[in-house]
């Protein structure tokens, strides 16, 4: 009896053991370094049977929970004096208890604001809106806010088109821009790995100042002086508007097709940028008269067609 008594004396402890509970869990973000508003998921990796789990997030949303896992935690707030505690408390069936805790640091999210001004009267003043004319300027500002942070422009929100701003910014930085349609600028001000944007939408008056031409005559003698028929128009590529007309600036498709006398087509192109050398399948064309026929749309979405005469001049 006593053996008996002995052995199953072994197998309880030895069950009881077994279901020794051992809190554990992994947070998605891996150096627990936060910002506000952030959000983090929590991985239960905890260990026993038949457990109970028992979540409190300090300084999180929400601030407990009841469960193996809690799903999205959101820290709003930032932890200015100490880290936020969280603490997963896992307890078996025995009443055994196993505790843990990690801490997360929230910093604060920096501001941002921006400001636009054009040059009225050739004097940068700021405006209630954000449209200017056709080759004016536009005098783009943003500050961030603690100091001591990084600032980056975006036009249009391309990050491959980025513009460095200041660095280590003790005031604000400015962006003169110059765009021909309608652009968003997106701001950008990090300090400490946290990030806040602010866009800035700049309306440009287009549609009555583009003009779009093509040549009544052109010789193409390898001069360099209107050897190709191209359309033209006054929005330069490069933005150097001193040039005049130059080609493809507005135009965002074309199809322009040119024919001879017996309706033949001698040249086609869908490149803006593209002009016709005035020969054929490698060959030179003889002087003439040819028809052209041009559909295009322009960077602002209009659609438009030309139809009219060339002469080719040797």
């Amino acid at each position: 009896m006593k053996a008996l008594s002995f052995i199953l004396f072994s197998c309880l402890g030895l069950f009881s053991f077994a279901q020794a509970p051992s809190a554990n869990f992994t947070i998605s973000d891996s150096d627990n370094i936060l910002c506000a508003g952030d959000c983090i998921y929590l991985v239960n990796n905890s260990t026993g049977d038949g457990l109970i789990y028992t979540w409190q997030f300090s300084g999180g949303t929400p601030s407990t929970y009841i469960g193996q896992n809690p799903g999205q935690v959101c820290f709003n707030t930032a932890s200015t004096t100490s880290p936020y505690q969280i603490t997963l408390t896992a307890t078996n069936a025995q009443g055994a208890v196993s505790t843990i805790s990690q801490f997360v640091t929230v910093l604060p999210m920096p501001t941002l604001s921006t400001t636009i001004s054009d040059t009225l009267a050739g004097a940068y003043v700021v405006i209630p809106d954000t449209t200017i004319d056709m080759f004016q300027e536009a005098y783009l500002y943003a500050e961030g806010a603690p100091m001591g942070g990084n600032l980056t422009w975006y036009p249009s929100g391309v990050a491959a088109d980025s513009i460095p701003g200041c660095i280590t910014c003790l005031a604000g930085d400015s962006l003169t821009v110059t765009p021909f349609y309608t652009t968003n600028y997106v701001v950008q001000y990090g300090l400490n790995g946290c990030y806040a944007y602010d866009t800035v939408l700049v309306t440009v008056n287009f549609a009555n100042l583009v003009k779009i031409e093509l040549p009544n005559s052109f010789s193409p003698n390898g001069d360099g002086e209107n050897d190709y028929f191209r359309v033209l128009t006054n929005v330069d590529e490069d933005g150097n508007f001193a040039n005049g007309f130059e080609e493809g600036g507005a135009l965002a498709e074309i199809d322009l097709r040119v024919f001879n006398r017996y309706g033949q087509q001698v040249f086609r192109t869908t490149d803006v940028h593209e002009g016709w050398d005035g020969t054929l399948k490698g060959k030179p064309m003889n002087p003439a008269t040819y028809t052209y026929i041009l559909n295009f749309r322009t960077i602002d979405g209009r659609s438009g067609t030309r139809k009219g005469n060339v002469t080719l001049f040797r």
